[in-house]
């Protein structure tokens, strides 16, 4: 009987080894090509997978969250409402006439709405727009910058400093860069903070998603496409790119950082954040964050 009852505690102890080696095996092959990135559960906040996810890097228009939120908030608060109008400012015109930036080239005489202004940001990552809510939230940019920082503190952020409301270095903004900030100076954020910061803007303000997964929109008759190429509403030309259930959230690039995504996407009621940073083109920051949400779709 002895005998016997050491045979069966050899063999679990041969089969539980053998699952240990599979999944450290099975998690050595699986690799991010991106400098940083996290895949987060977005009910627990619990971590499925990390790669030097506390690595602070520019976050480029990803940025822009932070920004998203703090219009929601100032919507809610009812500072601002939707139908809100604004004129757009030197600063804000000249950044969106530059080809080498975001955007669509604004009309210095027309008057905008909050909801205007707030897509052409969120759905096209339009640099000119972000300036404008910034300024019309806070008065000026350095202001709002203030805010920025304020409400990283509040959330919980780690990783983060905040120099501007869109993501650009300030280098690219001239003489135009923030009060209280570096002429040289870009926002920093960890792929972690960039996960907390998306999951707290879609749990406070679901109305982040229903804008960001918008597909197509127009803007002084300019017809504008989301930059995030992962979405179902995308052209068929992007097929090879799109994801189901992807519903948001932020693209970013800039020579610095790279090519970077903060996503997330919703299958069979759970949903999963990501966060990609300084991938290598266009297209790998999509298709990395595709391993991400098939490893952790599998995993759940």
């Amino acid at each position: 009987m002895k005998s016997k009852n050491t045979y069966i505690l050899l063999l679990f102890c041969i089969i539980l080894s053998s699952v240990f080696v599979l999944t450290k095996k099975e998690t050595g092959k699986f690799d991010i090509g991106a400098e940083s990135a996290i895949l987060v559960d977005a009910t627990t906040g619990k971590i499925l997978f990390a790669k030097n996810a506390e690595k602070k890097l520019p976050p480029a228009s990803m940025t822009k969250m932070m920004t998203e939120y703090l219009v929601l908030e100032a919507i809610e608060n009812g500072q601002i409402s939707w139908e809100t109008t604004t004129q757009i400012s030197e600063y804000a015109y000249t950044i969106s006439s530059n080809p080498n930036f975001a955007g669509v080239q604004l009309n210095k005489e027309k008057l905008y709405t909050v909801r205007e202004l707030y897509e052409a940001m969120a759905i096209h990552s339009d640099n000119g727009t972000t300036i404008t809510l910034a300024e019309l939230i806070a008065g000026t940019e350095g202001e709002f910058v203030k805010k920025m920082n304020a409400k990283a503190k509040e959330i919980g952020l780690t990783e983060y400093k905040f120099v501007n409301a869109t993501g650009l270095s300030n280098r690219d903004l001239g003489e135009n860069y923030p009060d209280g900030t570096a002429p040289d100076a870009d926002n920093i954020l960890s792929a972690r903070s960039a996960a907390l910061l998306a999951k707290k803007l879609i749990q406070d303000f679901p109305q982040a998603l229903e804008i960001a997964s918008i597909g197509q929109d127009e803007l002084d008759s300019v017809q504008v496409s989301n930059s995030n190429l992962m979405l179902e509403e995308q052209s068929s030309e992007y097929d090879y790119l799109k994801y189901e259930g992807v519903d948001g959230l932020k693209t970013g690039w800039t020579a610095e950082a790279g090519y970077c995504f903060t996503g997330t996407a919703m299958q069979n009621g759970h949903r999963l954040i990501s966060v990609v940073m300084k991938t290598s083109s266009k297209d790998s920051r999509f298709t990395e964050t595709r391993k991400l949400f098939d490893y952790g779709f599998r995993k759940l």
